[in-house]
C-alpha cells in the first residue's frame, strides 16, 4: 500500500513536471512570434522620426560646442557609396580608418543620417562588439524587411579594431547581398583589419584646407563671433592657417578654432593681425 501511494505521488509530480513543460514551450513559441513579426535589430536602429534636431544624434554637438555637418564631404561619399553598379555586390562595405579624435564618431552619425534622407534603413552599432549579439539570420531578416519597403539596408559599425574576430564579420563583408556595410576604427599597427573591399585612407577624415567644407567652418566661426570688426577675411586666413597647422585633424583644429574665436581672445587676435 505505501509503495502504491509513492508511485501515485510521483505519477502526480511526474504529471506536473509535463504540464510545466509544456507551459513554457507555448510561452517560448509566442516569443518567437512575436520577435519574428517585430522589426529585427530595434536595439540599433536610427529613429529620426521622434527628434528632427541634431540634438538626438549628436548630444554633445560634435567637438566641443561646434558641430560641422560637412555636407559636401558625406553627399560626395553617400553618391559613390549608393552607386547602383555596386548596391547589389557583396563587395559594397566601405571602412574609414582614422586618428583617435578625429571625428569619426560623429562623421558616421553624419552619414548615417544622410543616407537615411536616400531612402535607406540604418542600422548603427557604436561599438563591434555588439555585432556579437546578431546572427546572420537577423542580419538576412533585416535586409528582407527594408528591400519589402523599398529601401537598402546599411549596418554602420563604430570602433571597428575592438572586435576584429566577429564571427559574423566574414559573412558581412563577403557573402551577404543587397546590403551596405560601413565601418570606423583605429589603424592597426599590425595591418589587421576585417575585410573590407574599400578601405578609405586615413587622410580623407582631415579637413583639407581646400576642401568645399571650408565655407562651411567659416560661415560657423562667422557666427560664433560676437565682434563685428573681425571680417569674413580674416576668419578665413585664420582657418585656413589653422587647418595647415593641425595637419585637418579635427579635434585640434575645432578647439583652437573655438578658443581664438572665444569673447575674451577676439580684440587681442585682432590687433595682433592688423
Amino acid at each position: 500500500i505505501a509503495l502504491r501511494k509513492d508511485k501515485d505521488r510521483l505519477g502526480e509530480k511526474q504529471n506536473n513536471l509535463i504540464q510545466k513543460q509544456s507551459n513554457l514551450i507555448q510561452k517560448q513559441n509566442a516569443l518567437i512570434n512575436t520577435q519574428s513579426n517585430s522589426e529585427p535589430l530595434p536595439r540599433f536602429k536610427y529613429d529620426l522620426k521622434e527628434d528632427n534636431n541634431d540634438k538626438y544624434l549628436f548630444p554633445y554637438n560634435g567637438i566641443g560646442k561646434i558641430l560641422l555637418k560637412r555636407e559636401a564631404f558625406v553627399n560626395k561619399l553617400c553618391d559613390e557609396i549608393l552607386d547602383p553598379s555596386k548596391v547589389e555586390e557583396v563587395s559594397c562595405n566601405h571602412y574609414f580608418r582614422s586618428a583617435r579624435g578625429n571625428g569619426k564618431t560623429t562623421f558616421l552619425k553624419l552619414l548615417g543620417k544622410e543616407l537615411e534622407n536616400r531612402n535607406c534603413e540604418v542600422y548603427f552599432f557604436e561599438h563591434a562588439k555588439f555585432l556579437d549579439d546578431c546572427t546572420n539570420e537577423v542580419f538576412e531578416q533585416a535586409r528582407d524587411e527594408a528591400m519589402k519597403k523599398g529601401k537598402t539596408l546599411v549596418i554602420m559599425v563604430d570602433e571597428v579594431h575592438r572586435n576584429l574576430d566577429a564571427a559574423n564579420w566574414l559573412y558581412l563583408l563577403k557573402q551577404i547581398k543587397n546590403i551596405i556595410v560601413i565601418g570606423a576604427g583605429i589603424p592597426q599597427l599590425d595591418g589587421n583589419s576585417p575585410q573590407f573591399m574599400n578601405k578609405h585612407s586615413p587622410s580623407e577624415m582631415y579637413f583639407n584646407h581646400q576642401s568645399k567644407d571650408m565655407e562651411e567652418l567659416i560661415e560657423v566661426f562667422m557666427k560664433e563671433t560676437n565682434n563685428k570688426n573681425i571680417s569674413h577675411e580674416l576668419i578665413s586666413k585664420i582657418c585656413h592657417y589653422l587647418c595647415e597647422y593641425t595637419g585637418g585633424h579635427m579635434y585640434p583644429l575645432l578647439k583652437f578654432c573655438e578658443h581664438i574665436f572665444h569673447e575674451n581672445q577676439q580684440e587681442q587676435l585682432n590687433n595682433y593681425l592688423s
